[in-house]
C-alpha cells in the first residue's frame, strides 16, 4: 500500500469523480483509477460504487477514509520533521520564469515547496524568454520556467514540457469580437491594437506574436507599444485596443469580467512552457523541485 495510492482514494472520495480527483494531480483518469482499484485488491473489497454517471464510498470506503487521512497526515507530518531536522540550512534555489507566468500555476508549485521546505531560501526572477535562457547559460539561476521555441538556444540544458497554451485575443468585454468563442485572425484586421513587445533578442513570446500579427497585417493600427504584460492589460481595461497574448495569462486576465480573452484559431497550441536546468549545476534543491513540486499538464 503505497501513500500516493491513499490520497488518490482520498480525493475520489471527497469529489466523488474519478475525473476530478485526476485533475487534482494533473494525471490521467485511467492511471487514477488504475491505482484505486489497485488499491482495492490489496484491502480485498470494494471502495467505491461507480457506474458511468454515480461514484459513491462503499460501506467499507467510507470507514476506510478516516484511516486513510490519518496515515497519509501522519506520513506527511513524519516527512515534513524529517526535512525540518536535515534541512536547518537547505540552501538557496534561484528560479526565473516568463512574464506573465505569474498568473498561472507557479504560486501553486512554489507554495508547495515553500510548505515542505521552509528554510529554503528562494529567489525569483522576471524576465524575457532570452533573458532568462542566458541567465541560466551563465548559471545566475537554477531553474527557469519559460517558453520553448526552435529559436531558443538551450545549449546543454534539459527541459521538461509543462504544459502548450493558445494564443488569445484579450479583448474590452464590449468590443464587437468579444462575444465570439473563437477568433480567426483574418477578423482582428482593422481594429486598434495594442502591441506586446519584450526587447529585441529575435526570438522569444513577442517575435511569436509580431510574425503573426505582421503576416496578417494586425499592427496596421497599434495604439500604443509596452514590454510589460501587466501594462498591455491596463491598456485594454482603458479602452486602447485589443492585445495578442499568450494564453497562461487569461485564467486571472480580469477579476471584474472588463478584459475577456478568445482564443485564436489555429494557433490553440502555440505557447509551449517549459521547466529548463543545466545538469551539472550543484544544488539538491534542484532535483527536489522537480521531482516532488514540478506540475505537469498530461495533455501536453
Amino acid at each position: 500500500m503505497q501513500t500516493k495510492q491513499l490520497e488518490y482514494f482520498i480525493a475520489v472520495a471527497e469529489e466523488l469523480s474519478f475525473t476530478r480527483a485526476a485533475k487534482r494531480f494533473f494525471i490521467s483518469q485511467a492511471a487514477l483509477s488504475m491505482q484505486v482499484k489497485s488499491l482495492e485488491k490489496e484491502l480485498g473489497t470494494r471502495l467505491f460504487d461507480r457506474d458511468q454517471h454515480h461514484v459513491a464510498l462503499t460501506a467499507a470506503g467510507a470507514t476506510f477514509l478516516d484511516a486513510a487521512r490519518d496515515i497519509v497526515q501522519r506520513t506527511e507530518d513524519a516527512i515534513q520533521q524529517t526535512r525540518n531536522a536535515s534541512n536547518a540550512s537547505a540552501g538557496e534555489l534561484r528560479v526565473g520564469y516568463v512574464k506573465g507566468y505569474e498568473r498561472s500555476g507557479l504560486s501553486r508549485m512554489l507554495a508547495n515547496f515553500h510548505r515542505h521546505y521552509p528554510r529554503a531560501w528562494v529567489s525569483l526572477t522576471r524576465d524575457g524568454v532570452a533573458e532568462l535562457y542566458d541567465a541560466l547559460r551563465t548559471e545566475k539561476l537554477d531553474l527557469v520556467i519559460n517558453i520553448l521555441y526552435p529559436e531558443s538556444d538551450l545549449g546543454d540544458a534539459e527541459c521538461q514540457v509543462l504544459a502548450r497554451y493558445p494564443l488569445v485575443a484579450a479583448l474590452p468585454f464590449d468590443h464587437p469580437l468579444a462575444g465570439r468563442a473563437s477568433i480567426a485572425l483574418d477578423d482582428l484586421r482593422g481594429y486598434p491594437a495594442v502591441r506586446y513587445q519584450v526587447g529585441s533578442t529575435g526570438y522569444g513570446e513577442d517575435q511569436r506574436i509580431e510574425r503573426v500579427a505582421s503576416d496578417y497585417g494586425l499592427y496596421d493600427h497599434v495604439t500604443s507599444t509596452y514590454e510589460d504584460i501587466e501594462t498591455c492589460i491596463l491598456c485594454i481595461l482603458s479602452g486602447f485596443g485589443y492585445a495578442l497574448l499568450p494564453g497562461f495569462v487569461t485564467p486571472t486576465l480580469s477579476s471584474d469580467g472588463r478584459v475577456v480573452a478568445v482564443p485564436v484559431e489555429g494557433l490553440e497550441r502555440e505557447i509551449t512552457v517549459v521547466a529548463a536546468w543545466l545538469p551539472t549545476t550543484r544544488n539538491d534543491l534542484i532535483d527536489v523541485f522537480l521531482d516532488e513540486f514540478l506540475e505537469v499538464d498530461p495533455q501536453a
